[in-house]
């Protein structure tokens, strides 16, 4: 008889344990990128609540004879042109800047999410005006509609917001309609519709809760967007106008110093990095720990 034929097993031992499965893995990097985005988006959010606290002196006040001074204990960061303390800026745009990005993501997010519940559970005629709305702004770069819009309502944060909003739906719209018509004809929305529930309360009750999940993931992911828009509007003129603090228009304003003190430039840019990675890190962790799709 022929002996049976043994399974290899590696020299010094026994086989090594398998390894977690590859959705495992996802998720255990999930966690750590959403920790570390939780972590800095946090410490943002602490900065701009605490700064009108902890800041050392008054971001408008002007020091003409302290002007371009570099770090000091008096200075922690050096000054501007105009003598103003660069820290206490920085710390005070912090809450401006979260605020009117965190704004200019979620106006579009409620205007696309009720275009869009309406447009994929009613269909018929709202629905393909909604698309081909949607159709005719995804047909222009989002950029030059949002200058183009700046332009004629004029700079400012009320004009920001209104162009994010105006153009913005449209990714939030479709995201849902999507959704919506995936599930529309599941067995629990024909249940309700058999029970006779409206129309209104289906959508809110049983259609809604069942995209929020993607609708979350992008809207994180959506933030850095806004973050790095609102100091590029600002930094052409567009946005937040001088003397505000504001991490873009301070850019702008250190663009005839970068030779002689680039710290003036790269500060605000450095801000501006940390926190749009700080988003992307969130909104990727979500994406992982839910599922990507």
């Amino acid at each position: 008889m022929t002996a049976p034929v043994e399974a290899a097993v590696p020299a010094g031992g026994a086989p090594p344990p398998p390894g977690p499965a590859p959705a495992v893995r996802v998720r255990r990097g999930g966690r750590v990128k959403l920790a570390i985005g939780l972590t800095v988006v946090g410490l943002y959010v602490l900065v701009a609540l605490l700064a009108p606290v902890l800041r050392p002196h008054d971001p408008l006040a002007q020091n003409v004879a302290a002007a371009l001074q570099g770090p000091s204990g008096a200075y922690p960061l050096g000054t501007d042109e105009l003598g103003r303390d660069v820290l206490s800026r920085l710390m005070s745009a912090t809450g401006l800047d979260l605020t009117v990005a965190l704004l200019a993501t979620v106006l579009p997010c409620l205007l696309g999410t009720v275009l869009g519940l309406l447009a994929g559970y009613a269909g018929g005629w709202l629905d393909a005006v909604v698309m081909r709305v949607s159709d005719l702004l995804q047909a222009f770069p989002t950029y030059i509609l949002m200058i183009a819009l700046v332009f004629v309502l004029g700079p400012g944060v009320r004009s920001l917001l209104i162009a994010f909003t105006a153009v913005g739906w449209v990714v939030y719209a479709r995201l849902i309609r999507g959704e919506v018509a995936r599930i529309r004809g599941s067995e629990y929305i024909v249940a309700a519709v058999t029970a006779g529930l409206g129309a209104t309360r289906i959508m809110v009750r049983h259609v809604l809760p069942n995209t929020l999940k993607q609708t979350l993931v992008y809207l994180t992911s959506d933030v850095v967007f806004a973050v790095t828009a609102l100091a590029a509007f600002s930094f052409l003129g567009f946005g937040v106008q001088q003397p505000t603090p504001e991490w873009g228009s301070m850019t702008a304003a250190a663009q005839a110093y970068l030779t002689e003190v680039p710290r003036l430039t790269v500060l605000p840019g450095l801000v501006i990095s940390v926190l749009a990675f700080g988003f992307a890190l969130l909104g990727d962790g979500l994406q992982d720990r839910m599922g990507r799709r």
